[in-house]
């Protein structure tokens, strides 16, 4: 049996990954190529390794699992998430990493935590983001950031469902495949005052 990489992430729609491949190309004119310039854009949740039965290629202990979860995942409602400008990690003294902020307002933070209790994550805190240059060295991101920081970028965008992706845990040339897709449920109806 292989050991496979299960992510958790949300898909975002093909204007916002259009716009953060533009950011990444911009990037590569000024630092050449780095990790992750061609990955989808997305917002991470988790990732999980487990073991794969070769014969059926499930998970053996995340096929019961996520079908477990889908139950709770479909009762969250979808939700619109909106993109407000740039920030940065820092990853000790020598990495950053830019990304696209996902602004966190009360009620997508309540919505978050939703899909942690619904994924019985427990310790790891979340800050929903889009990457577009990972762990790049400080040098680099001195470059990079000031540029950053002239631009603007605002986006909304409907998260619809959790999208799981695989690829061998050994295998560095494999990349990541839609492994399932756990739609959210209806969005939640507003409520007019006065209409019935």
């Amino acid at each position: 049996m292989n050991n496979s990489d299960f992510l958790t992430v949300i898909a975002v729609p093909e204007h916002v990954n259009e716009k953060i491949r533009s950011f990444k190309s911009a990037c590569v004119k000024h630092i050449g190529k780095f990790p992750g310039m061609h990955a989808e854009a997305h917002i991470s949740i988790e990732i999980i390794t487990d073991k794969v039965d070769q014969v059926t290629r499930k998970p053996l202990l995340l096929t019961p699992f996520y079908e477990m979860v889908s139950f709770k995942i479909k009762t969250i409602p979808r939700h619109d998430l909106k993109i407000r400008g740039f920030d940065f990690f820092t990853h000790g003294s020598n990495f950053r990493t830019i990304y696209a902020a996902i602004e966190l307002d009360k009620k997508t933070g309540e919505w978050f935590d939703n899909i942690k209790t619904a994924l019985r994550m427990r310790s790891r805190r979340l800050n929903p983001h889009i990457t577009i240059a990972g762990r790049v060295s400080t040098e680099t991101f001195n470059i990079l950031w000031p540029r950053f920081q002239k631009l603007e970028y605002n986006d909304t965008f409907e998260a619809d469902c959790l999208t799981i992706l695989e690829k061998e845990s050994d295998n560095k040339h494999d990349r990541y495949k839609v492994h399932k897709k756990i739609p959210f449920g209806k969005k939640a109806a507003l409520s007019h005052a006065g209409f019935n």
